[in-house]
């Protein structure tokens, strides 16, 4: 065998080596950034404040842009019909989401809304169901043709960072990804507010959104 075959066959192994290498060294490089832990999440809490008072119930408190894709639950979320009411007077939901429409009341009822992508259910006796999902963002007036003194309202957000205050204005919104967003404040009595909020991680922040009538 030549001096040349000699070498030319060393650099044949050596390129492989070298070529198997860089091919460890990219697989390695990946699992360790696969295997990089996501930062903590945080939290963000507080009470909403509002001229009128009653204004701070039933609002909804959420962050209006969050990067990431959100699926929605598969369990539905439910409103009751009672006592010629609409139970809870505002849900908030994910975009996507199924809502069940229960008449627990010994009447006949209706469901149907005006705004968006409009539907009406029809009406049906005590005990049925009727369900819609809600494919767009947006709100939406549930009424009842039946009983016009009916009302209340389906939140349609994009992300699942949402909360409906309490009847002290009281919200919290958990495992949020760190960064800045703007904090949104949506009333059915009062004009929406923003602000912005920075999340930390781990972090729980606490923030006071102030609802008033528009000058």
């Amino acid at each position: 065998m030549t001096d040349r075959s000699i070498d030319s066959s060393t650099d044949r192994r050596s390129s492989a080596l070298l070529a198997a290498a860089c091919a460890l060294g990219v697989f390695a490089h990946a699992s360790i950034a696969s295997a990089q832990p996501s930062p903590p999440s945080g939290a963000l809490h507080g009470t909403v404040d509002a001229r009128p008072a009653a204004a701070r119930a039933s609002a909804v408190v959420y962050l209006e842009t969050v990067p990431g894709t959100f699926r929605p639950p598969p369990a539905h979320a439910r409103v009751d019909q009672r006592g010629l009411q609409f139970i809870p007077h505002v849900l908030a939901v994910l975009r996507g989401t199924t809502v069940d429409f229960l008449n627990s009341d010994n009447v006949r009822h209706n469901v149907f809304t005006p705004d968006g992508t409009r539907y009406n259910l029809g009406s049906w006796p005590q005990g049925e169901v009727r369900s819609t999902p809600f494919a767009q963002v947006g709100v939406f007036r549930q009424l009842c043709q039946i009983h016009p003194e009916m009302q209340s309202f389906v939140v349609v957000l994009a992300n699942p960072y949402f909360a409906v205050t309490d009847a002290e204005g009281a919200f919290r919104i958990p495992n949020v990804p760190p960064g800045t967003y703007t904090l949104k404040v949506w009333s059915e009595r009062l004009p929406t507010t923003s602000q912005q909020v920075t999340v930390t991680a781990g972090g729980d922040v606490e923030v006071h959104p102030t609802l008033r009538r528009a000058p």
